[in-house]
């Protein structure tokens, strides 16, 4: 599975209809199982040389705070690291994002140096796979009119953020071509 819907930090697998039908391609076969599992998938299609998953242009480390944090000292840490989207996390697992627009929202308000990123923060999230091709990335990101997804890995750790951004820079920078 490639796609997640998080909501109240609970993963949830999830299949956006315009993807169905479309050659779902692994990066690199994991395991024995896996290996033996996919001998039994016809692959119609190779895998090309330009193709790019997630975990090839993925921001990491990732900048993420406690879902508690003062919407101050967030807003402060992101015009220091120059970021635009910050994950939230409760025990370990992502709960929530919150983004530069969020701020925006809610700054010229007399409450805001007291408020906590919890009170304003989006809770359901679409994520991603380090290994989602970035075609699918993509795509999700134009059709559900969001900025940026977190990554997680196959144990469901946050491992990244790919924005609209990063795409943009792939394709300039890499020249690559999305299928």
């Amino acid at each position: 599975m490639a796609f997640f819907l998080s909501t109240k930090g609970q993963l949830h697998p999830y299949r956006f209809k315009y993807l169905e039908g479309e050659f779902e391609k692994a990066r690199m076969e994991r395991t024995e199982i896996h290996t033996e599992l996919t001998k039994k998938i016809p692959r119609t299609l190779p895998l090309e040389q330009n193709e790019f998953f997630a975990i090839d242009i993925m921001n990491k480390p990732v900048f993420s705070r406690p879902f508690d944090s003062f919407l101050g000292t967030i807003r402060d840490e992101m015009k220091k690291h120059n970021i635009r989207h910050v994950p939230l996390i409760k025990d370990h697992m992502i709960i929530g994002m919150i983004s530069d627009r969020d701020l925006l929202r809610v700054e010229s308000g007399g409450t805001f140096l007291y408020l906590k990123a919890e009170d304003i923060m989006t809770t359901i999230l679409v994520v991603a796979e380090e290994e989602t091709p970035l075609a699918h990335i993509a795509r999700v990101l134009l059709e559900e009119k969001i900025s940026a997804l977190p990554i997680i890995d196959k144990s469901h750790k946050l491992v990244g953020m790919i924005s609209r951004t990063d795409i943009l820079k792939a394709v300039v920078y890499n020249r690559l071509v999305l299928k």
